[in-house]
């Protein structure tokens, strides 16, 4: 009986030690990360840093180190966010769209489809060519979307009718693309991977 007690000791004492062995290789590990979190945002490199205080964020989110990593991560990305809108604000007039079926040129007469981008909204017109009179047409508010967890790290845009788009300088040019990337749904999201809705719009000066 007695050494049946010493065996039963001796497996928990192993077992424990492992399970402290684990908890301190985890702990070591996240202090590498957020180490290397803070060297990447020392040389400005701020998508790295973002990646690695979000990586030792999930290696414990509730010790002192992982929150701390989730404030860093947080307050960065509003830094690349902030130069990605302001590439993107001013006033665009419609040139083409279709999707990667297709492209057509935007023709009508009467009318001119206009797009304009400040900090915190899209507002679409319509103005007449003659009058240069505007119409409203609608207005989004320029919401970042994020994942259920609200962890992904993304550049893409909500839209009231939960339709995901994401805007950017076109490849190459210096027209403005609306791409849509998916819809948002109760579960998540929808990917769209062909037939994706493109505008294509040039700037114009007031």
């Amino acid at each position: 009986m007695i050494k049946m007690k010493k065996c039963v000791l001796t497996i928990f004492l192993f077992g424990f030690s492992l399970l402290w062995a684990q908890k301190s290789k985890s702990l070591k590990n996240q202090k590498i990360i957020f180490d290397e979190a803070q060297k990447s945002t020392a040389k400005l490199d701020y998508a790295s840093a973002i990646g690695f205080y979000t990586y030792a964020y999930n290696l414990n989110p509730k010790n002192d180190l992982g929150k701390k990593a989730k404030i860093k991560s947080d307050s960065l990305k509003a830094l690349p966010r902030k130069k990605y809108v302001e590439s993107i604000i001013g006033k665009w007039k419609l040139n083409r769209f279709g999707s990667n079926w297709g492209m057509e040129n935007y023709k009508d007469s009467i009318n001119n489809q206009i797009l304009v981008i400040e900090r915190n909204k899209f507002i679409f017109f319509e103005q007449n060519i003659v009058t240069k009179e505007l119409k409203l047409l609608k207005s989004e508010d320029l919401k970042f979307l994020t994942s259920l967890d609200d962890e992904n790290y993304t550049n893409e845009f909500l839209f009231s009718d939960n339709q995901i788009w994401w805007f950017g300088m076109a490849k190459n040019s210096s027209e403005l693309l609306q791409f849509k990337t998916g819809e948002k749904t109760i579960n998540g999201r929808t990917e769209l991977y062909c037939g994706n809705s493109e505008l294509y719009y040039t700037k114009i000066e007031d």
